[in-house]
């Protein structure tokens, strides 16, 4: 049970959710492997080496470029992670160009409309509020690889309407008659509606969730930013399906919580196991959706302990700004 509590289910975006010990460990290993790759670069003008106190933040300000763009360059798996003294190859100067903050192509140019420019102090979080939209539809829209860094003066895309909430900020009539499906289906993600297959597991969502007692808007929203409904999908760490479960999670849920033997790899299953462990994390934090939703992805265990990490504050916003859409669907 401990082991399921310090544990939660790893994401299709590949965030780290293993329990204190092994983030440890984890985080030694990003960082050996971010060291090697970048101490490969070629001695040349366009190198740079890292200074005790940088971080890819301060070295691509000084260097004209962006964060992903240096990341990409180096290999670099975790941009939060680069060792005194690395060598960085600098990006090719087309890269930086494109992706650097200052004057671009018209269609991105400060002020020209469909574009933000970043200012001092904002993060994806407060501009995807303040624009009606996502952290993960401002990620997507831009290339964003690590959304916990954005650099003063970078001009965003904003989402093309059919990502963007403000489509969805009219109130509707909640509630499917009959089930079956949503009463609404336009104001859905362009993405779910476009994939027909994927509409058939709304039925599924309401069985489970009913069985659960967990709101079915949030278990389909939690789903839709983890694998957004792909049965098939697998993390490198081994979590399986539409609500991207861990082994050792499954494990917890079949023996304490269901008493049953589910094959995560069964979307109905999947989805059965997924609001099982939700309604768990809820009862187990007094309904908070905010902490139980922190739990499902970085371990209940450490986030009680921790508090919330900017990505899980990032994974929770998105959630939450999902099921709102989800709900006014019905």
């Amino acid at each position: 049970m401990l082991q399921a509590l310090a544990m939660g289910p790893m994401g299709r975006r590949g965030a780290r959710r293993v329990a204190p010990v092994l983030a440890l460990v984890v985080g030694t290993l990003a960082w050996a492997t971010a060291s090697v790759l970048v101490a490969a670069a070629p001695a040349s003008a366009k190198t740079v080496t890292v200074g005790r106190g940088d971080t890819l933040t301060s070295i691509a300000a000084r260097n004209h470029t962006t964060v992903a763009a240096l990341a990409a360059a180096n290999g670099i798996g975790d941009p939060n992670r680069i060792l005194a003294g690395a060598l960085l190859q600098l990006p090719d100067q087309s890269v930086a160009t494109a992706s650097a903050p200052g004057p671009g192509p018209s269609a991105n140019a400060p002020g020209a409309p469909g574009t933000v420019t970043v200012g001092r102090g904002d993060t994806l979080t407060s501009i995807a509020a303040r624009n009606h939209t996502t952290v993960a539809a401002l990620a997507a829209a831009n290339g964003i690889r690590d959304p916990n860094r954005i650099l003063a003066g970078t001009v965003l895309r904003l989402p093309a309407s059919s990502m963007s909430l403000a489509s969805y900020s009219t109130p509707i009539s909640a509630g499917s008659p009959g089930g079956g499906g949503p009463a609404n289906p336009g104001v859905l993600p362009s993405q779910l509606r476009a994939h027909p297959a994927r509409m058939t597991l709304f039925p599924l969502f309401e069985q489970a969730a009913a069985a659960s007692r967990v709101p079915v808007d949030l278990l389909e929203a939690m789903c839709w930013w983890e694998s957004g409904w792909q049965a098939g999908v697998v993390s490198s760490s081994g979590a399986v399906g539409v609500c991207q479960l861990e082994p050792a999670t499954t494990q917890f849920v079949d023996t304490n919580l269901l008493h049953a033997s589910l094959d995560p790899n069964v979307a109905a299953d999947n989805i059965r196991l997924g609001a099982a462990y939700l309604a768990y994390l809820l009862g187990q934090t007094d309904g908070n959706q905010q902490l139980a939703l922190a739990g499902y992805y970085a371990g209940l265990a450490s986030v009680l302990h921790h508090g919330l990490s900017p990505a899980t504050s990032n994974y929770v916003t998105g959630i939450l700004a999902y099921a709102r859409i989800f709900a006014a669907a019905g």
